[in-house]
């Protein structure tokens, strides 16, 4: 095997190519054949887990990948929504989401339900589903009837008396806060064990029996 020597060579240094920018700034190419970097897109290293940051807009052509995705969104146009199991929207019952179309659902279906065992209550934003459990007369105010167009409510009397003496007062009583209920300002259920009634609100004038 042949033996080498050696070789020095000495240059000029060469700022021209010289990395620019603030610190932790990622580099591109410029103008001409000077690399530089920005504000605007800088990599922070000063804390963990570090972290790339982007001030301004970012447009991609591909697909984003990534475990966890925390976007807040003012106005968004989406052609396609696909996402592969759980899913969840929103995290306090203040939310609210609008869907503009049809709504196919092939699974099942939960909605709020709350378990009534006062002798009073009015009724929230939220409430969907309510059981009446409790022997006794029960008074229910219902919300003013223009804040939830579209609205629907189920009202079930669950009490059972398993065939004892049913007591002479035992209706559950419904008052709109505001507007009519079908028609009058209150609505009585009073036909039997386990009877329900379902209203829904048209937001203009008040709360009706479906």
């Amino acid at each position: 095997m042949a033996e080498f020597g050696w070789a020095y060579i000495d240059c000029e240094e060469d700022t021209s190519g010289s990395a620019l920018g603030p610190t932790g700034s990622i580099q591109f190419h410029h103008a001409g054949t000077s690399i530089t970097g920005s504000d605007y897109l800088v990599f922070h290293t000063s804390s963990s887990p570090f972290e790339l940051r982007l001030t301004g807009s970012l447009t991609v052509s591909g697909t984003i990948t990534a475990d966890i995705m925390n976007i807040n969104v003012t106005n968004e146009n989406v052609i396609n929504l696909s996402a592969s199991g759980d899913t969840k929207f929103g995290d306090s019952f203040d939310d609210s989401h609008e869907y503009t179309g049809s709504l196919f659902i092939s699974g099942g279906l939960n909605v709020n339900y709350y378990k009534l065992t006062d002798n009073s209550y009015i009724v929230n934003s939220t409430d969907y589903i309510i059981g009446v459990s409790s022997s006794a007369y029960v008074s229910i105010t219902l919300p003013a009837y223009n804040s939830f167009s579209g609205k629907m409510l189920i009202i079930k009397d669950e009490w059972n008396f398993s065939g004892s003496a049913r007591p002479s007062i035992h209706p559950i009583g419904l008052t709109a806060s505001t507007g009519f209920l079908d028609g009058n300002g209150n609505y009585e259920i009073s036909n039997g064990d386990f009877a329900a009634v379902t209203l829904y609100s048209d937001g203009v004038v008040g709360w009706f029996v479906v």
